[in-house]
């Protein structure tokens, strides 16, 4: 291999690793999403070997990554038609932590729209009086 093409890869393999890491997977995690083996995506990510044509393929469309960025690194990372939603997002939701009654809550609310509405509408008055600063409203037992 001359020099040139091993800085190619070498390249490559560092802006493979910036993608999984954007996406906060593992080597393995990132081998199975590609649908390759653990093995080789270490040797992609490690610049011994460089990606299958299926392997870029799946890069770009299941990862929305620019193959002009991937393999020459030009800009912009991401293809501008979608942006990618990352694991660091979906994780700063705080959905993954909800008490369980609260999770029940949200559950019956959904199946059930007339809760959901007076529940939403006590919310939104109490909201209200904090910042008014007058007491919050009386909660009234449905009969």
């Amino acid at each position: 291999m001359t020099i040139r093409t091993k800085s190619f890869i070498s390249d490559l393999s560092k802006r493979l690793r910036l993608v999984r890491k954007e996406h906060q997977y593992t080597r393995r995690e990132m081998a199975l999403r590609l649908g390759i083996s653990p093995a080789n995506y270490y040797k992609n990510e490690t610049a011994v070997s460089m990606p299958r044509t299926d392997t870029l393929y799946r890069l770009h469309t299941d990862f929305d990554i620019s193959l002009d960025w991937l393999l020459f690194g030009s800009q912009p990372m991401h293809n501008k038609e979608k942006q990618p939603v990352l694991a660091a997002e979906v994780k700063t939701t705080g959905l993954e932590n909800i008490l369980p009654d609260a999770r029940e809550l949200l559950d019956a609310m959904e199946q059930d729209h007339v809760l959901r509405h007076e529940v939403l509408l006590y919310f939104y008055k109490y909201k209200q009086s904090r910042e008014t600063k007058t007491p919050a409203p009386e909660f009234q037992e449905a009969l």
